[in-house]
């Protein structure tokens, strides 16, 4: 119990003094740029991040592939995916969310600024656009 207080403390220490803050994507450039250094043949075209900066999706060029970047904790995690790994797309309201084949990468959700919007991508994230 005194370590588990002690542990608590110390992480409560760290968020107060500022050494934690969560990871954001900050500008389409910046999730195109993290793309081509994850991805190196990653040719980035159309993308958006969603409203809580959170993820971003950027589209490739002349292929069906998808950059997807996503703030997990205090990193951004990236993955190269197309339409055949997405598993479900669901819009609610002006949230997209997308669960993905691969069981190791969690539900993302996108928050847009309207519905319209949710559903265009979510159209061009299954291929059905």
């Amino acid at each position: 119990l005194v370590s588990a207080i002690a542990i608590a403390a110390l992480i409560g220490l760290n968020v107060w003094m500022g050494g934690w803050a969560p990871s954001r994507v900050e500008s389409l450039e910046e999730a195109a740029a993290r793309l081509k250094q994850d991805l190196l043949a990653f040719d980035p075209a159309d993308g958006i991040i969603a409203k809580d900066h959170r993820a971003a999706i950027i589209l490739e060029k002349n292929t069906d592939r998808i950059g997807l970047v996503v703030a997990q904790g205090d990193i951004l995690v990236t993955r190269l995916i197309a339409p055949a790994d997405i598993a479900r797309a669901r819009v609610d309201e002006n949230v997209l969310t997308l669960r993905f084949n691969d069981f190791t990468f969690p539900d993302t959700r996108f928050a847009f600024d309207n519905e319209d919007t949710a559903a265009e991508w979510q159209s061009r994230l299954t291929g059905d656009r």
